[in-house]
Order: structure tokens, then sequence, then C-alpha cells
């Protein structure tokens, strides 16, 4: 996983001295004047947060989604190409790409905060931001639990911690609720697939795994290394998963009746028994809407109508 870099401070203009002792005062020592904090994010670095951040630019769908839930649309200045929820996200202006973001997109904006993720995005980002005096804070998660947190350092960060303790407390008993309904109830053995030429799934330590065990299911990549490993079709086909989940998004074509005719494919039992699904997209965005999504899973592994 990426980390972003060391941040670094870049020092005010020269042509107007008495201003320049004030602003190289504050960078030395954060927290002299009101908008100045010096925050350690998510992924261990130290950043100069200002006290309340008015302009943010978020680079990954999950921050733009957390953003809303926790009343701040009207902060956020610019978004990617990808954020497209709620539907207000789409009408920000775009600064590119996840992975490739416009610099000079970003810089006209004149963010006071950039918020992003070392899942999402490239660390060459963080770093050309970080030169030009741009701060950016980054959220990581890779559980559940991780999820939660991210929230409720956002609230901290954004002036928004009541706001945001009371939406986490919310999503709590959703998940409590959930894993009442399938304690005790068998766990099938849960494929998901994030592409499917070659196979990748998701491994144990991704939101995704956590999700599909919450959701009373064991997923069959729970002992392979890495979080978004590649699987061989032999080795799914030995471990034979009772369901196949498939992310439901416009970059997954193939529709699941094609996968009856698909070497190999068509011999899982699975397949077979056409136990495959789409789930939302959400279950791969560590946002407020992931627990939309194990709600969603909780249902395909166990449904209301088939318990005892």
């Amino acid at each position: 996983m990426a980390h972003y870099p060391q941040s670094r401070c870049s020092g005010p203009s020269a042509s107007a001295r008495t201003l320049v002792s004030v602003l190289v005062a504050s960078v030395a020592l954060p927290g002299v004047l009101p908008w100045a904090r010096l925050l350690t994010d998510e992924t261990g670095r130290r950043v100069d947060v200002p006290s309340h951040p008015d302009r943010l630019v978020s680079l990954a769908p999950s921050i733009t989604e957390t953003l809303y839930a926790l009343g701040l649309g009207d902060r956020l200045v610019g978004d990617t190409d990808y954020c497209d929820y709620p539907p207000e996200a789409k009408q920000k202006p775009h600064v590119g790409a996840v992975l490739n973001p416009s610099i000079e997109r970003i810089v006209a904006l004149k963010p006071d905060l950039v918020l992003g993720s070392p899942e999402a995005n490239r660390r060459e980002t963080a770093d050309q931001l970080d030169r030009l005096g741009i701060p950016v804070y980054g959220l990581a998660a890779h559980s559940v639990d991780d999820t939660l947190r991210s929230i409720e350092d956002l609230g901290q960060v954004l002036d928004r911690g009541t706001e945001a303790r009371a939406l986490v407390e919310t999503l709590r008993g959703r998940i409590e609720a959930v894993q009442k309904r399938v304690a005790g109830l068998p766990r099938p053995k849960v494929l998901f697939v994030v592409w499917y030429r070659p196979l990748i799934t998701a491994g144990p330590h991704s939101f995704v795994a956590d999700v599909i065990q919450r959701a009373g299911g064991v997923s069959i990549s729970e002992d392979v290394q890495g979080e978004w490993p590649r699987l061989a079709l032999e080795e799914v086909l030995h471990r034979d998963p009772d369901i196949i989940l498939f992310p439901r998004s416009e970059s997954f074509s193939p529709a699941l009746d094609e996968f009856e005719r698909l070497p190999g494919w068509k011999e899982l039992h699975a397949v077979k028994n056409h136990r495959m699904y789409l789930v939302s997209e959400t279950i791969i965005h560590p946002s407020p809407r992931l627990i939309d999504a194990l709600e969603e899973v909780a249902r395909i592994l166990h449904p209301p109508e088939a318990r005892p």
C-alpha cells in the first residue's frame, strides 16, 4: 500500500517581509494562529490543516459520499470524474480520474484542504500537491470498523464531530442488526469477483471480505495473500463457492448467464444453481454506503423467506 510522503510547507513570497515573518512563524509553530493545526492523518503523515477548512477537494468517491453524509456538500468545491453519489456530486467541478487527477484543475479550485486515500490515489499526486503547499489529508480503510473510524476522523477534521458520531452510532446499530439476524445460520462459501479475466478477487484484509463475514458468509479467498489477489480458475473449482458476487457497475460488462457457457465457470455449483448475484458497487466504497452493501449481501446470503 502506498503512503503519502511526509508533508513539507512552502515558504511565502519574499515581497512582503512583515507578512512573511508572520506566516513563517505560523508554519513553524502550528496552532499559533486559529487556522493552523498540525495533525497526523490516517497514513501517518503530519499535515498542516486549517482549523475551519471551507474549500475541499475530494479525490475518491467514498470520501465524497462521506462528506455529503456529514452535511458538507456545500464546502466541496471539486471532486473526481467518478464521484456520482449523491447526484449533486456530479455537478461539482471535476478534477479528472481518481488515479491521475489534473493538478492544474485542483490548483485552480484554490482548495484549503485536499482529501485523498492511498488505496485510491497515486503517491505522485500527493507529492505534487505537497510541493505546491496544498495540504493533503489521507484516509485509509481496510475494514468496516476502519470505515467507521474514518468517518469520525473526518468529522473531527472538518468541524462535524457531533454529526459524525451520531452517524456512526446509527451505522453501528444497522451492523449489529445484520449480525444478530445471521447469527447461528449456515455460512455459505462466497466468491467475490472484482474482474474475471484474469480472475481478481478480494483478499482477507479487505472491507469486502469483512462485509461477507459480517453478512454471514465465508470468503473462499480468506487465506489468499494480498488485498486484491488473482485467483486461478482451477483453484476456484477446487474451492467451489456456493455463491458468487459481482459488482454492479458499468465496467463489468458480461451478463451473468454468460458464465453458464464459459469453460470452467459452468462447472461451478454456484453457476449450475444460478446463485450468481450483482451487488452494489458500494461494497468497495469505504463510506457510510458500505453498510447498505452489508445489508444487501446479508439478504442474498440469507434471504428472509429462507430462514427456518
